[in-house]
């Protein structure tokens, strides 16, 4: 994928600016606070038809407008395209090809991004939520069927939790439960399948990756948990597996009740990591919790590349000045010349010199593109 072009008008502190972009590396560069991170995000929103900070549209207008639109034009594998975003009279408008988008499915794939921030250094010791959004925003960017299991997972735990809490108050049938509980195990046992499968994938590149930047000491593996039992899913003996899920739910169903919320699922499951069998949790080192999120992020760009046949966006977002100089080095030099990149920074010390020759130099100053 190359992204030609953008054009900005009211989108955060740019009042209207164009801007062209190389093939290769576009350096975005300024001092805080002048622009580069919203830049970056405009790029993130028009492939994910949303914020990167998930900052609502009424938020990304500038100070004193009433709109913003976005647009650009951008290759990928079906050919060339444009795209626009506008939000006016609240209300978001998306269209690709002067094709009116009526619902986000329609648009998936078309454009993708991989991003790395420093919040994605916290991967391995942060919150599972890091984690399982490390594995959600790619599949829904790059599988319809996931992108819609999701959503209606999302509305039926919701209507449960909802349920949950007035029976803590009040008698509730249980056929009315059971009812809810059978469609969370029907799109919940979707999404497992899914995640599995990228997991499964995803820790052989990252290993791979891993080993080499560890100067072949170190072994990366990842593995999905679940308090659902996985044999049967792995068996491929769906049935008799959303047989046990169903029950595993009803079984919860008491204790839920006194927390007010339901305890099992890909809501709330997790990645367990390990280096060299050892819990990535508890005993990495900051060091090595930065490898890790550095080789997850890369290995996320090849998935993408083996689904799709072509390679993502990548954006770094104020990273390099995060990592040590010989993580910043592996990350640079996993950047191909078939990647866009667009990273931004402070400062051109952060750049190696092979890397500042092949790419565009934008300087940004309070909104402005230089």
């Amino acid at each position: 994928m190359i992204l030609k072009d953008i054009e900005l008008e009211n989108f955060t502190n740019y009042e209207k600016e164009k801007c062209f972009f190389s093939e290769n590396v576009n350096i975005f560069i300024g001092d805080n606070a002048q622009g580069k991170s919203n830049l970056l995000d405009s790029i993130y929103y028009l492939a994910n038809i949303n914020s990167s900070r998930g900052n609502k549209e009424k938020d990304l207008i500038k100070w004193g407008r009433d709109s913003f639109s976005i647009s650009a034009h951008f290759l990928n594998r079906i050919g060339f395209n444009k795209v626009e975003v506008n939000f006016i009279n609240k209300k978001k408008e998306v269209h690709i090809n002067s094709y009116k988008i009526e619902k986000k499915r329609e648009y998936i794939g078309y454009l993708i991004t991989v991003m790395f921030s420093p919040e994605d250094l916290n991967i391995i010791k942060g919150d599972p939520s890091l984690r399982r959004k490390y594995l959600d925003e790619e599949l829904i960017a790059t599988d319809i069927e996931y992108f819609l299991s999701i959503l209606k997972y999302r509305k039926i735990l919701e209507q449960r939790n909802k349920l949950l809490k007035e029976a803590y108050r009040r008698k509730i049938n249980d056929h009315v439960m059971e009812a809810w509980e059978e469609q969370l195990v029907k799109y919940g046992t979707i999404i497992l399948q899914k995640r599995i499968n990228m997991v499964n994938k995803i820790k052989i590149i990252a290993n791979k990756i891993h080993y080499l930047i560890s100067d072949n000491k170190d072994n990366l593996n990842i593995e999905y948990s679940t308090k659902l039992d996985l044999k049967f899913l792995n068996k491929n003996d769906i049935d008799i597996f959303k047989k046990k899920y169903f029950k595993k739910l009803v079984e919860s169903r008491n204790k839920d009740i006194e927390r007010g919320y339901t305890s099992i699922g890909p809501h709330r499951d997790d990645l367990e990591i390990e280096i060299n069998n050892i819990s990535g949790k508890k005993f990495a080192s900051q060091g090595q919790q930065r490898t890790v999120a550095l080789c997850l992020k890369m290995a996320e760009i090849e998935f993408i590349k083996e689904i799709i046949g072509e390679y993502p966006l990548l954006l770094l977002d104020d990273v390099l000045s995060e990592l040590d100089k010989k993580r910043k080095n592996k990350l640079l030099e996993a950047i191909g010349e078939n990647i866009q990149t667009f990273i931004t920074t402070t400062d051109l010390n952060d750049i190696n010199d092979d890397l500042l020759k092949k790419g565009k130099i934008i300087n940004i100053v309070e909104g402005r593109i230089i």
